[in-house]
């Protein structure tokens, strides 16, 4: 679980520079404000969804090495209930683009793809075929 913290720490890092983009075509290009402000709003749901995620996981994971036999969820209906909630506020009380609040809503997830298509592709990252001798 330890490289889970690691990971999000990475996606968390990936996405605050994505906001800092956002916030700079916000203020560079007025014209497209609505799209850039329903981008923040998304990606910010985004990224509340993966800390939700993230301590789900880290909780069924710590309920199971227990040995505690309990439906085990990683709470779907909470995370939907975040994106639809960020489209609502950005739609309604803000009229931001529902096109880049749906777009930001992925960029979380996005990084983590990516970080792990990243982590299964590097050599530094797996593990050893030699660790116990066999090519030796």
């Amino acid at each position: 679980m330890d490289d889970l913290s690691g990971h999000l720490r990475t996606v968390k890092r990936i996405t605050f520079f994505f906001l800092s983009l956002c916030f700079i075509g916000w203020a560079l290009l007025p014209e497209y404000k609505p799209f850039f402000g329903g981008l923040v709003l998304g990606t910010a749901a985004s990224l509340a969804n993966a800390f939700h995620l993230s301590w789900k996981v880290q909780r069924v994971g710590a309920l199971s090495a227990a040995g505690i036999q309990k439906r085990h969820n990683l709470g779907f209906l909470t995370r939907a209930c975040i994106a639809l909630l960020a489209v609502v506020i950005a739609t309604k009380y803000f009229s931001f683009s529902l096109y880049g609040t749906v777009a930001g809503l992925f960029v979380a997830q996005l990084a983590t793809l990516i970080l792990g298509f990243k982590a299964k592709r590097d050599p530094a990252v797996r593990q050893s075929t030699d660790e116990r001798g066999e090519n030796n």
